[in-house]
């Protein structure tokens, strides 16, 4: 019996100008398996949602993100198919769960908190913050779908406008975070330490291993702790430091995709590894 997979395209409003390449690491993905004797298929998320258990699937490879599908994905865990990511890890990358998440992980980030945004504005979950330096206000739900997502404030009054600006989009959480100076990476994991990749604004290597590697521990005990397989992010890094300022479920690795797509296929191999549908398949 063969191995048979499913992937589940992103919801093209959760991908903005990125519905291509989130739709190349799935199909790299897949044709890795495909050569290594899986049976391979691809669906939309709404597709999916509709009939999460139409044509039994051994593994599901999930890009989805909006609520419908991930409760179908739940449903289809549920039914035994094998998972990555899962209906929680997922969840757990919308914003309002992702900020505690990093905290509670004891991963360098920024202090931050979840925050109303109707009035009588709440401050209570921002008192480890500096209220009167800069910050970042992000949507509370999901994650940053446009640059009005993400605003920068300095001080009580910018910060009140920018939650007033979150709700008359009827956004009713925000997660308030503490900026940290430096440069932005973004960085690209797989499974736990099978892969990890940093790069920088211009797409070079970042040259200092030690950052390297303590990056590349913090932001694997990161996925661990949100449940991620296939993770990205973004720091920012400083003189001998960094800070993780954001985790994302299946990013689409565009600058690294070809290395990447290996990695992560042989990675759902080896969580396949006691499936008897996947014992004679090698990458």
């Amino acid at each position: 019996m063969n191995l048979r997979v499913r992937g589940i395209y992103r919801e093209a409003e959760f991908s903005p100008g990125k519905v291509a390449a989130d739709r190349a690491i799935m199909d790299a993905v897949l044709d890795h398996l495909l050569a290594a004797g899986a049976e391979t298929e691809t669906i939309a998320a709404e597709t999916f949602a509709a009939r999460p258990l139409a044509g039994k699937a051994d593994l599901i490879l999930a890009m989805c993100q909006g609520s419908a599908a991930l409760a179908a994905l739940a449903t289809a865990g549920e039914a035994g198919a094998i998972v990555v990511n899962s209906a929680l890890a997922i969840r757990n990358c919308y914003r309002d769960l992702l900020g505690p998440g990093l905290i509670n992980a004891r991963v360098p980030t920024p202090g931050g908190g979840v925050v109303p945004t109707a009035e009588p504005f709440d401050w209570r979950p921002l008192v480890t913050l500096d209220l009167a330096g800069a910050m970042y206000v992000k949507r509370g739900d999901l994650h940053a779908l446009g640059a009005e997502d993400v605003q920068r404030v300095a001080g009580t009054a910018e910060l009140e406008a920018s939650l007033r600006s979150f709700g008359r989009r009827g956004i009713r959480i925000a997660y308030v975070q503490q900026e940290v100076v430096g440069g932005v990476i973004k960085f690209y994991g797989v499974g736990d330490g099978d892969y990890f990749s940093i790069v920088n604004e211009t797409g070079e290597s970042i040259p200092n291993d030690g950052v390297r590697r303590e990056l590349a521990r913090a932001a694997g005990a990161a996925a661990r702790a949100l449940g991620l397989e296939v993770w990205g992010g973004d720091a920012i890094v400083g003189p001998g430091a960094f800070s993780i300022v954001d985790l994302n479920d299946w990013p689409s690795f565009e600058r690294v995709r070809e290395e990447a797509a290996l990695a992560i296929a042989r990675r759902l191999l080896t969580l396949l590894r006691n499936h008897s549908a996947a014992r004679d398949l090698q990458l």
